[in-house]
């Protein structure tokens, strides 16, 4: 499913806000965007991603009682915002090498697709696109061992958990048969639901209902 680049207008339109409202949601983080001089644009995934979750009730929930929830194995992936203190999300641009180091010597967890695919879900990897849980120390100090380049419409995800929380992320993911750890199926479902491809919103919903 290709992605497109959306004015805010067009936007604002397809989610049936204002354009000032949407350009809110874009500088606060809560909607993926780049900027072009003045202008902004945002990705058309992420807009059919939010329309997918549009039904957002009650306040967010603090990083430990989203975890507890993944623990549960059952969060309402029609309100995936609700869970999104999960790890603030960063998005990057950084080499294959680079991403790995992260997972081999620095902890960080794998999720999104590549994690799904691991997990059993039919889906293909592309463009160099990964999704990395790692701890805000780790974050902290990300430019002492790898190369990253700050993108709004990178390939990497890199979502920092507070180090509080940390040791709860570490005890509920999973090694895999190449040492590397992967996330738990209910955070790489809420993960897959932030994106703009229905094919893996169906596989967020198979890897809850194979939780436990």
């Amino acid at each position: 499913m290709r992605t497109y680049l959306l004015s805010l207008a067009d936007a604002s339109r397809q989610l049936g806000l204002s354009v000032e409202r949407v350009r809110q949601l874009v500088i606060a983080g809560d909607l993926p965007g780049v900027r072009f001089g003045n202008a902004w644009a945002v990705p058309s995934g992420a807009v059919l991603a939010r329309q997918q979750a549009a039904n957002r009730r009650g306040r967010p929930l603090a990083a430990k009682g989203a975890w507890e929830a993944i623990a549960r194995g059952d969060p309402d992936l029609s309100n995936v915002s609700r869970y999104r203190n999960r790890g603030k999300r960063h998005r990057f641009s950084m080499s294959v090498a680079d991403a790995s180091l992260l997972v081999a010597e620095r902890g960080a967890v794998r999720s999104g697709v590549d994690a799904a695919i691991e997990w059993g879900e039919p889906l293909a990897q592309s463009n160099g696109e990964l999704d990395l849980y790692l701890s805000a120390d780790t974050f902290e100090d990300l430019g002492s061992s790898v190369v990253v380049v700050g993108d709004a419409l990178g390939p990497v995800v890199l979502r920092v958990v507070p180090d509080a929380v940390w040791p709860t992320v570490q005890r509920l993911s999973f090694s895999n048969d190449a040492g590397s750890r992967l996330a738990p199926r209910a955070a790489v479902a809420l993960d897959l639901m932030e994106s703009g491809d229905p094919r893996h919103w169906v596989a967020a919903e198979n890897l809850i209902a194979a939780h436990g």
